[in-house]
């Protein structure tokens, strides 16, 4: 009895051999190839030129580029941005769409509660957007405005006095008040802002012009007519977000959070804003939315 069993045994371990001799290893790795991974960063808060001293929680390009580098060293094999912002400033948007659009894997923008005016802008660099029905996007406008102070001064009796070379130099200073003819040069710099906006948006969305007369008003809009005037890709939550990068990597995909350490500054609890500044460098205050 013990002999046959021990024939069975060779026998059993002869038909293993066989077996995994003639496997077809290569299904093993197509099986691994077909497996990935997304990184997910957070889009949360103001689009600024620069953290400084303004929160640690700012939009920076530079931070942007330090989070893309991190999740492509960490293997990711697609980006999804899961955006919660209002804007910021304008330069720094556009920064940060061609941080975006740079990027060599595959990447999905995924609109939470909201991604208006400048985060819409950045949000342009990505291969797919998602956006919730109920997110709050578009807001593709411009707006500037400033403190004026020359009639507050004027009851305290102080002057004034500034001497500058070049006729509107001084337009939105907040010591005086502006002439019809110095509104109209600052109206024409939002102006051209806006056109440069809208220009994107059409050229990146391939808008038509039917629907680009619902945009430029500069209105927000909900993510469910978002996907009507094509501003949008699908509507849908982080799944779908998934989805959409494992279209485009034809691969299934785990996802991943990929983030800094950033330093508490208690000036975050005092700068809270949304919109798009345009003249920084300058007294006036401009915001796309």
């Amino acid at each position: 009895m013990r002999k046959y069993a021990i024939i069975l045994i060779l026998l059993m371990l002869t038909g293993l051999s066989t077996a995994f001799l003639n496997w077809d290893w290569s299904s093993w790795d197509n099986w691994d190839a077909a497996q990935g991974q997304a990184g997910v960063i957070s889009m949360d808060g103001q689009i600024m030129p620069s953290s400084g001293g303004f929160g640690s929680e700012a939009i920076t390009p530079e931070r942007v580029d330090e989070l893309n580098d991190q999740a492509v060293e960490q293997g990711a094999d697609a980006i999804i941005y899961e955006w919660n912002s209002g804007g910021g400033a304008v330069v720094a948007s556009k920064e940060v769409m061609d941080s975006i659009d740079s990027v060599e894997v595959p990447t999905v923008c995924r609109f939470r509660d909201v991604s208006a005016s400048g985060a819409y802008l950045a949000s342009l660099g990505c291969d797919k957007i998602v956006s919730d029905s109920a997110s709050l996007t578009g807001s593709i406008g411009v707006t500037g405005s400033y403190l004026e102070f020359s009639e507050l001064l004027d009851n305290y009796g102080i002057n004034y006095v500034n001497v500058t070379g070049g006729e509107y130099k001084e337009v939105g200073s907040p010591f005086q008040n502006a002439t019809d003819e110095e509104l109209e040069v600052l109206e024409n710099l939002i102006d051209q802002v806006h056109e440069e906006f809208l220009l994107t948006v059409e050229q990146e969305r391939n808008i038509t012009e039917e629907d680009l007369e619902e945009i430029e008003t500069g209105r927000v809009i909900l993510g469910s007519e978002a996907e009507e005037l094509n501003m949008v890709d699908t509507l849908g939550r982080q799944n779908e977000a998934v989805a959409e990068a494992e279209n485009m990597t034809e691969k299934e995909l785990s996802t991943f959070k990929v983030e800094t350490e950033q330093p508490f500054n208690f000036l975050d609890l005092l700068f809270v804003d949304s919109g798009l500044n345009l003249f920084q460098e300058y007294h006036l205050s401009s915001r796309l939315g």
